[in-house]
C-alpha cells in the first residue's frame, strides 16, 4: 500500500511538474521583452529579477520558512501556496499588459516569487518516496517533467506574443498555475511522517534568524551556492532582455532560444541523474560549473541568433547536471525531520547573497552595454568553479529504512 501511494504522490507531483513548466517556460520565455516594452531601463528589469526573481530577495524568507513550516505542519499545503500565487500574479500581469502600466509588475513579481515556496515541500516530498540511492534519478525525472514543456512552450509563447501581444500569453499561463493546483489539491497525499501542526510565533523568529547563518556542517556548500548564485545573476539573468535591446531579438526568436536550452536539459537529465547516483553530486556539480565558462565565453563574442541557439544547448546541459545533483547532496546531507528546512534555508542563503546581482547588471548594462555584465558573469564563474573544487563534500549515502517502501 505505501509503495503504491509514494509512487501515486511522484506520478502526482510530474504532472504538476509538466503543468508549472508549461506556465513557466511559456512566461519565462517573453518576460524580459514584454517588461522593456513598457519603457523601463535594463535596471528596472535587473531590479524586477532581484526582487522576485528566481533567487530575489523576497522568495528567499519565504522559501525558507515555507521549508522550516513544512517539517512541522506537512508537505501539500505550502505547494499548493506556490500554485495558487502563480495563479494570482499571472492575473497581475495581465492587467500590466492591457494598461501598459508597468506599476503592476512589482505586485505580480512578488506573486510569481512565491511560487518557489512550493520548492523545498515538493523536494522533501520526493526524497521521502525515494531510496537515498536512487534519488538523483527520482529529482532527474521531476525535473524533466517540469523542463520538457519547455521545449515548445516557449516558442508558442513567443509567436503568440508576437502576433497578438502579451495579455494572452499571461492569461493562459495563469489557467495552467491554476489547473495544476486543482490536481494537487485534490490528488496529493502528505509525505511527511511525523507532522505535529504546532508553530508558535517564537520558534518562526528563530527560524528566520537562522535564516542568515549557515548551519556548521554545510557552510562550505552554503558559501559555494551562494557564490554561484550571484555569479549567474549578473548576466545570465538578464540575459534575454539584454539580446532584445542589443541585437533585436524578435519575442519569437527568444522563445525558440528557451527552447533549445530544454531540448538539451530533457535529453541529458536522466542520464545524468543515473551518474549522480553512480558517482555522486559533487563531481557533476563542479563538472557543471567548469562548463559555463566557456558558454559565458561564447555569449561575450557571438552576436547572431544562430551562434547564441548553439550556446543555448550548451547551457541546458549545465542545468541538467546542475538542478538534481545540488538538491540530492542537500537531501542526502540531513535527516528527514529538517529536510524541508535545510533545502529552503539553502535557497534563502543564496537569495540573500545574489539578489543585488541582477540589479547589479542590469546597470553595467546601462552604463557599458552588453559585454560589461557577461565579462563580470564570466570573471565570478571561473572563482565559483575552484571554490566548488574546494569547499563542498559529498555527504555517505546510506540508504533509509523505510524509504520507497
Amino acid at each position: 500500500m505505501a509503495k503504491r501511494r509514494l509512487s501515486s504522490n511522484l506520478r502526482v507531483v510530474s504532472l504538476r511538474s509538466v503543468l508549472v513548466g508549461l506556465a513557466f517556460s511559456m512566461q519565462r520565455a517573453i518576460w524580459q521583452p514584454f517588461v522593456l516594452s513598457l519603457g523601463v531601463p535594463m535596471s528596472t528589469l535587473g531590479l524586477l529579477e532581484a526582487l522576485g526573481g528566481w533567487r530575489g530577495i523576497l522568495p528567499a524568507p519565504v522559501q525558507y520558512v515555507g521549508g522550516w513550516l513544512s517539517d512541522r505542519l506537512g508537505r501539500k499545503p505550502f505547494i499548493v501556496v506556490g500554485n495558487l500565487a502563480g495563479l494570482l500574479g499571472a492575473a497581475l500581469f495581465v492587467v500590466a499588459a492591457l494598461t501598459q502600466d508597468w506599476r503592476w509588475l512589482f505586485p505580480g513579481v512578488a506573486l510569481m516569487g512565491l511560487i518557489i515556496v512550493a520548492d523545498p515541500p515538493q523536494d522533501s516530498l520526493v526524497a521521502e518516496s525515494t531510496p537515498a540511492r536512487q534519488r538523483g534519478s527520482a529529482f532527474s525525472l521531476v525535473m524533466v517533467s517540469w523542463i520538457a514543456p519547455g521545449i515548445v512552450a516557449p516558442t508558442i509563447g513567443g509567436y503568440l506574443a508576437g502576433r497578438w501581444g502579451y495579455a494572452p500569453v499571461f492569461f493562459i499561463s495563469g489557467s495552467l498555475y491554476g489547473l495544476a493546483l486543482l490536481v494537487i489539491v485534490r490528488f496529493l497525499r502528505e509525505t511527511l511522517s511525523q507532522a505535529n501542526g504546532q508553530v508558535t510565533a517564537s520558534q518562526i523568529g528563530r527560524a528566520l534568524l537562522k535564516m542568515v547563518a549557515p548551519p556548521r556542517k554545510l557552510r562550505g556548500l552554503y558559501g559555494a551556492m551562494a557564490l554561484d548564485s550571484f555569479t549567474w545573476g549578473l548576466g545570465w539573468t538578464i540575459l534575454y532582455g539584454m539580446l532584445t535591446e542589443t541585437f533585436g531579438f524578435t519575442t519569437f526568436q527568444i522563445g525558440l532560444l528557451s527552447s533549445m536550452v530544454s531540448i538539451s536539459w530533457v535529453l541529458s537529465q536522466l542520464p545524468i541523474g543515473r551518474l549522480i547516483d553512480r558517482y555522486g553530486s559533487k563531481p557533476v556539480m563542479v563538472f557543471s560549473e567548469a562548463l559555463g565558462i566557456p558558454v559565458v565565453v561564447g555569449w561575450l563574442f557571438s552576436s547572431s541568433f544562430a551562434a547564441f541557439a548553439l550556446l543555448q544547448l550548451a547551457f541546458g546541459i549545465t542545468a541538467a547536471t546542475w538542478v538534481p545533483a545540488q538538491r540530492a547532496l542537500v537531501a542526502n546531507s540531513v535527516s528527514e525531520r529538517e529536510r524541508g528546512e535545510a533545502l529552503g534555508r539553502l535557497a534563502a542563503f543564496q537569495g540573500l547573497v545574489g539578489f543585488p546581482a541582477p540589479f547589479i547588471g542590469g546597470l553595467l548594462y546601462d552604463r557599458f552595454g552588453f559585454q560589461a555584465p557577461i565579462l563580470a558573469n564570466l570573471i565570478f564563474v571561473t572563482i565559483s568553479t575552484v571554490v566548488l573544487a574546494l569547499a563542498i563534500r559529498e555527504p555517505a549515502r546510506e540508504e533509509e529504512e523505510g524509504d520507497g517502501s
